[in-house]
């Protein structure tokens, strides 16, 4: 790992500095070393679950590499020795064929800088072109490799795909680590799956069946005793050795009984809200691993277990007016959609995860005259950057590795006539932000692999969870394509601002439900409702009340019904309002008064602040936001509010009545 370089032509220099000091000369001959045949059987035995993962558990889902192109997939052993090949392409008899034998060693000295011997040697992934390789006689084909390691963390072997096409490096660089990923996922599953907890989480809810997601396995004690290499990037840290509590704030008991089909949320070491679901333990002998839900989907083409969707049509998506059901902000937000609805003028949506971008962007399609068009949806932070292009743009057929033989037409050619919904732009690529922008200027967009260029006519709406504009300050975002896409910039508040939340609660039990009915829900959960930070916001509401009407079975859901995991953000929520009653009585005052100083019968009211005096700010500092963990604290006792608060007994009750609790 000393040669380690931090960029692509470090790679390359350090590696022809390697080579000379070999002796070699780029007029060398590739020198064939091959393992005789005692020496090969034994390296195929240590390397035969690798192998048969390869092969049977991830290779099938790239066959259209083989299929679609002129390309070889070759597979090493962590000394570079060729274990299996995959594919026959035309160039490979160009070169001495003992040269792509079983057996064979690719490492630098014998054939210089080359993908497999390169990668082994910086411990990275690696793309080495025609012109890069130092061996002249290896310059008819381009390379991408990389590593793959166990659940030990150890080098066991390297996956390569070369061809003797121009092909955009980036791509075929991306579609080699995902299937690195991919079998590294699965030496991990074959290894511990039988006998221990898995948990896999990522950023969302949504790409917790990517190959991208975070993936690590406890025993019964709680002790994380592997992970993969996203896990630990996810988390910040190593995970190996640690134990589950203190990495997910959940005690390995509670996840260990956690149903496998329901998502939960954690925030934990990381500091920051992840999304995960739960693997049992697969106690029963089967003869071969197969491959989990999580990872089923796992395909080359991006296209088929997409991160884009098309919406419902527009008979069945929810327009505007049907999102408003009485929060301020949401009806400003509404009415602002509405007012631009069948305008050109670009959108922007903002807010924090799973306050329900998405469903708003539906709705603003579903409104518009474009409603009978498609509306595509694209998970920008769900794509691998390295395919994001290809997936927006469309490709014509040949234009690189694994292209389908039919090419693709792209999400932006999907959407022509309708609706193309850009989720999570603010993680979009810089050079696909170029593309984008001189899509959005031209109105036509040309596909990878062509000189055609195809005119499209589409409504742009973007949504982030981020602030664009630091994003533009900090270099992160073109600010010339921020100009472009932010006409109009929306806002939607977090589920605790909302102050419809029984209304929303009473929509969402009517469509989870089965009965035809809305479920009855007593007054104890839904003041437990109102106490609730929800973090993880409507997402998180939707999970809570699908496990809650999972185990009412059709009676009235009350705080029985409700999850553990619930229960952890409600607690230390409380622990935040608790500090509340020991602040000074003018500053609690201030984060219920609103400015009120006398109530409808002119008694019982402290009078107001001094104009002098400013308060700190109390978080959380508005009175929708206190007064339910108040309410539920005190068990409804209207006296000890108007005492901790500092206001009458009339201005609670006004505010309780507004929220629903009395």
């Amino acid at each position: 790992m000393s040669d380690m370089a931090h960029t692509h032509d470090e790679v390359i220099q350090a590696s022809w500095h390697r080579c000379r000091s070999f002796g070699l000369t780029p007029k060398s001959s590739p020198e064939i070393i091959q393992l005789n045949r005692g020496d090969w059987q034994d390296a195929k035995a240590r390397a035969n679950d690798l192998i048969a993962t390869t092969q049977e558990q991830v290779l099938p889902y790239y066959e259209n590499i083989l299929v679609n192109s002129n390309s070889l997939v070759l597979l090493a052993d962590h000394e570079g020795t060729l274990l299996s090949q995959w594919g026959r392409p035309g160039f490979v008899g160009q070169m001495d064929k003992h040269l792509f034998e079983n057996g064979t060693s690719w490492q630098e000295k014998y054939n210089g800088t080359n993908a497999v011997g390169t990668a082994i040697q910086t411990g990275e992934s690696v793309v080495v072109g025609r012109d890069e390789h130092f061996l002249i006689a290896n310059r008819y084909m381009t390379a991408s490799a990389a590593p793959i390691y166990n659940s030990d963390r150890r080098l066991v072997g390297v996956l390569n795909i070369s061809s003797d096409a121009y092909l955009p490096t980036s791509h075929v660089n991306g579609m080699v680590k995902v299937m690195t990923q991919a079998v590294e996922n699965q030496l991990i599953i074959a290894t511990y799956r039988q006998h221990n907890h898995m948990l896999i989480f990522n950023t969302s809810s949504d790409n917790l069946d990517s190959q991208w997601a975070g993936m690590l396995v406890f025993n019964d004690e709680g002790m994380i005793i592997a992970a993969n290499r996203r896990a630990d990037l996810l988390v910040g840290q190593a995970l190996r050795g640690l134990s589950i509590d203190l990495v997910t704030g959940i005690s390995a008991l509670h996840l260990s009984v956690h149903p496998e089909n329901q998502t939960l949320s954690f925030i934990g070491l990381p500091k920051y809200r992840l999304f995960a679901t739960v693997k049992h333990p697969q106690v029963a002998h089967i003869p071969r691993v197969t491959t989990p839900a999580a990872f089923s989907h796992t395909k080359l083409n991006v296209a088929a277990s997409s991160p884009a969707s098309k919406a419902p049509s527009s008979t069945s998506a929810r327009i505007l007016p049907m999102l408003d059901l009485g929060d301020g902000k949401m009806h400003r937000a509404i009415r602002q959609a509405q007012s631009v609805v069948n305008s050109d003028i670009p959108l922007v949506i903002q807010g924090e995860t799973g306050v329900g971008k998405e469903v708003f962007a539906q709705a603003v399609h579903a409104t518009s005259e474009r409603a009978s068009e498609n509306l595509v949806a694209v998970n920008c932070a769900a794509i691998p950057a390295e395919l994001v292009e290809s997936e927006l743009f469309g490709y014509v057929k040949g234009a690189f590795t694994g292209a389908s033989a039919k090419g693709s037409l792209g999400y932006i050619r999907q959407a022509d006539g309708g609706t193309l919904f850009l989720d999570e732009i603010g993680d979009m690529p810089l050079h696909v932000q170029a593309r984008l922008l001189r899509v959005l200027q031209e109105k036509s967009v040309t596909p990878l692999g062509s000189t055609d260029s195809y005119p499209v006519d589409f409504r742009i709406v973007c949504a982030t969870h981020q602030s664009l504009r630091d994003a533009v300050a900090s270099k992160q975002f073109r600010d010339d394509l921020y100009y472009r896409v932010n006409g109009l910039t929306l806002f939607l508040p977090s589920l605790r601002e909302r102050t419809d939340l029984r209304e929303l609660v009473a929509e969402l039990l009517m469509s989870l439900s089965d009965q035809g009915a809305s479920p009855m829900i007593s007054d104890d959960v839904m003041s437990l409702f109102q106490a609730h930070p929800w973090p993880g916001n409507i997402r998180q509401l939707v999970n809570v009340l699908r496990v809650a009407l999972a185990l009412s079975d059709g009676d009235v859901i009350t705080r029985h019904h409700l999850s553990d995991d619930f229960f952890l953000d409600l607690q230390s929520n409380e622990r935040t309002f608790a500090e509340i009653a020991t602040i000074d009585k003018a500053e609690r005052k201030a984060v219920i008064h609103n400015d009120e100083s006398t109530d409808s019968l002119g008694n019982d009211v402290v009078k107001p602040l001094s104009s002098q005096y400013s308060p700190q700010p109390v978080i959380p500092s508005r009175w929708q936001d206190t007064l339910p963990a108040l309410f539920h604290s005190t068990e409804g006792n209207i006296s000890k509010i108007a005492q901790i608060t500092g206001v009458s007994r009339n201005t609670v009750y006004k505010r309780l009545r507004q929220l629903g609790l009395k």
